[in-house]
């Protein structure tokens, strides 16, 4: 663990897909296994927990909302968190899917503005 990282309120446990449960307690930790040990570095929510764990660690975002990232990264990848509800799969989809739309709606601006000069 890094001393200057910033820590959460409350550890997140996630089960592994091994078998072992491995607990992280601060930013840096979770960045160093989202970076190093994570099993497939695809998937939307992956990509925005490690930004969002690059900025709380640069101080511009509190650390509990990358504890949020992490957590559902975990479970898009397939990794129960100890202590998290099923309902938070339901959330997990819900947000990848709004996610999903606000990028296109981000794409399509962008091409319309590019198209029209502007």
């Amino acid at each position: 663990m890094h001393n200057s990282a910033p820590r959460w309120t409350a550890p997140v446990r996630v089960h592994l897909q091994c078998g072992l449960e491995r607990g992280f307690v601060c930013v840096h930790d979770a960045l160093d296994f989202l970076q190093y040990e994570w099993p497939s570095r695809t998937g939307a929510l992956y990509a925005r927990a490690a930004n969002l764990c690059r900025l709380a660690l640069d101080g511009g975002l509190p650390a509990d909302i990358a504890r949020e990232a992490f957590i559902f990264a975990c479970l898009e990848a397939g990794m129960p968190v100890a202590g998290e509800r099923r309902s938070r799969r339901r959330r997990v989809r819900d947000t990848l899917a709004a996610s999903l739309v606000a990028s296109h709606a981000a794409d399509t601006r962008m091409a319309h503005a590019l198209a029209h000069g502007g």
